[in-house]
């Protein structure tokens, strides 16, 4: 190896370094487990027992169908029922 080939400049290290600290930003955000991971609560979303404007579970994408009657849904935790409503509503397709 020639003397002048193992010679860092202050810039190559900067450089270098920067380009490190970016590389274990994006791997930092890319493996971070996501922030809604677990349901949020009732109250969080307004839900009520009844419809609303004709508008209820039963007939939005985030309800699932349960054997008691009632049902769970995809964003709100708990027993949800099919007359219901809240604010995550959005009509099934």
């Amino acid at each position: 190896m020639k003397a002048d080939e193992s010679n860092v400049t202050r810039r190559d290290a900067v450089v270098l370094g920067t380009r490190w600290l970016f590389a274990g930003s994006v791997i930092a955000l890319v493996a971070a487990p996501p922030a809604h991971a677990g349901k949020a609560a009732k109250a969080d979303f307004s839900y009520q027992e009844g419809p609303k404007e004709g508008k209820s579970c039963s007939n939005c994408k985030f309800f699932v169908v349960g054997e008691s009657g009632k049902g769970g849904c995809a964003i709100v935790d708990g027993e949800i029922s099919p007359s219901g409503w809240c604010l995550a509503y959005s009509p099934a397709r």
